[in-house]
This record gives C-alpha cells, sequence and structure tokens, in this order.
C-alpha cells in the first residue's frame, strides 16, 4: 500500500482535489471512482491502527 502511494508522485501531476482523492480512493479501496469518504478514512485508520485500538 505505501508503495503504491508513494508511486501517485510519480509522472501524476495532480493539480485540485477531487483528482488527488480519487487517485487516493483507488489506491486505498481498490477502485476508480469510489467517492465514499468513510470508507477511504476507515482504510486508512485500519493501515495506521490495524488492532482498532482507543482513539482518545
Amino acid at each position: 500500500m505505501a508503495e503504491n502511494l508513494r508511486h501517485l508522485t510519480i509522472g501524476h501531476s495532480i493539480q485540485y482535489k477531487e483528482q488527488f482523492f480519487d487517485e487516493l480512493a483507488e489506491v486505498v479501496v481498490g477502485f476508480e471512482d469510489y467517492h465514499d469518504f468513510d470508507v477511504v478514512l476507515d482504510k486508512l485508520a485500519d493501515l495506521i491502527d490495524p488492532e482498532g485500538g482507543d482513539d482518545d
């Protein structure tokens, strides 16, 4: 996953936040044009804290 995120910076000229989110969602969730912010945020949270510990 980290390698895929790093590859977003190679050869891409991301100029708009919508384009950034589309690229991010494709890498994190695995398919294009997926715009459910909750799913992408949950997946990112799982990557940061796979155990789902107490965030407080």
